[in-house]
Parts: C-alpha cells; structure tokens; sequence
C-alpha cells in the first residue's frame, strides 16, 4: 500500500513539472520597445487565459486523486486496526480438564490462584488468631462470582462474593447461620472481607469487618489454598 502511493506521488509529481515546463505562453523577442508576442505559436504551450484554465482544470485533478488515495489508505489503516484489537480482545486458550479429558475454554488472564476446592482460612481477633478454617470455594470464571460454605469458632456460614483478575482482589460477604455454633458470639450477622493477593506469601490477605447493634470491629483476614479441585 505504501510502494503504490509513493509511485502515484511521483507520477503526479512528474506530471506536474512536465505541464509547468510546457505552459508558458509565448516567446520575448529584443527590440527598443520592450517586450512583443511572437507571431508563430509553439507546438505544446499555451497562452493567456486558456492556460491559466487548463492549469486549474490539471490542478484540480490531481488534487482529486491525492484525496482519494489518501481516503483509502486512512480507510485501510483504520480497518487493520480494529481487526488488530478485535483479535486481541478475543483471544482465549483451550485446555484439558483434569477429569475426564473433557476440552474446555477460559479467558487467558485467568491467573493460576483463583481456583475451585478448598481453602483454608484464618482471622485476627482479640489479640489473638483463629483458626485455621476450612472453607469450600467455587469460582465462576465467566461471572467473576464466588460462592462456598464453611465452618469457624463462631459456627457454619455461608459465601457470596465477588473477584477481580486485574486487580487480584476478593471481596466476600460471610453469612452465618443463626442459632448454631457458639451462640455469644453468632447472631447470624454478616462479616465483609476484603483481601489482596500477596505473591510473597501466596496467599490473600486483607480485612474483616463486623457492624451489628452489639458490636462493631475488624481485624485482619488471610485466605490459602488447600486442595483444588
């Protein structure tokens, strides 16, 4: 695209020269009066008006074709690329699942920590750590949801949320269950969990945080995973 638009150019460049060379109308003879027309007229000039026409008329035409050519090659180059960010937006990778041998497609960024099975938590709370704890999370990839059930020291809960790959955070709400586990201390509230990804210490780690009419804290939160599904 670019060889024939430069040879177009120096066509038009060419044509141009040519043209300019060839229009000048008449001829300067000596003489004590100054300047006077000759009386034979030059094969391939022109004279007066009718040059100044034929000039416009040539110029407008080539001014046409340098505009179409540049219409095109900005329609070319705006097409590559919008197909260039298409192919990239759509780009996905097929693998084997580790059950059955069955083909399946996940998005290319879908880092390697998000993943189904069981995990394994633990919080900060009174000056002191609980747990760990196993909860049982599944991811859906294609929702960016989250959803499990566990058991801890307060009783069985459970998890709704969602995560982001591109920032590699989790945000969770944990749901008890009233009227089961230590009763001081369940009263079927909601904790929100706010985590990070930490590569150092492969894990997630963050926040939780309670607001009820009996109490109000946080402290904070780490999530690992266990066995993957």
């Amino acid at each position: 695209m670019h060889i024939i638009f430069r040879l177009l150019l120096l066509v038009a460049l060419f044509t141009t020269l040519s043209y300019s060379q060839g229009a000048r109308g008449g001829s300067r003879t000596g003489g004590s009066g100054g300047f006077r027309s000759s009386s034979r007229r030059v094969s391939g000039s022109c004279v007066g008006s009718n040059c100044r026409s034929t000039g416009i008329i040539v110029g407008s035409v080539i001014g046409g074709i340098f505009a179409l050519l540049a219409i095109i090659f900005f329609s070319v180059y705006c097409y590559r690329r919008y197909r260039r960010r298409q192919v990239q937006s759509n780009a996905i990778v097929s693998y084997q699942s580790d059950r059955g041998g069955d083909s399946k497609v996940r998005p290319m960024n879908e880092p390697a920590y998000f993943k189904s099975g069981d995990w394994t938590s633990r919080y900060h709370q009174y000056g002191r750590w609980h747990g760990p704890h196993q909860i049982s999370l599944m991811f859906d990839q294609y929702a960016s949801r989250v959803t499990g059930h566990g058991y801890d020291d307060v009783g069985p809960f459970t998890i709704s949320g969602t995560f982001s790959v591109e920032n590699q955070q989790i945000a969770l709400n944990k749901n008890y269950q009233p009227g089961a586990g230590d009763l001081k201390e369940n009263f079927g509230h909601t904790v929100t969990i706010q985590l990070t990804w930490n590569q150092n210490h492969a894990q997630f780690e963050g926040k939780w945080r309670v607001e009820t009419n009996s109490y109000r804290g946080e402290d904070k939160f780490e999530l690992k995973l266990g066995k993957s599904s």
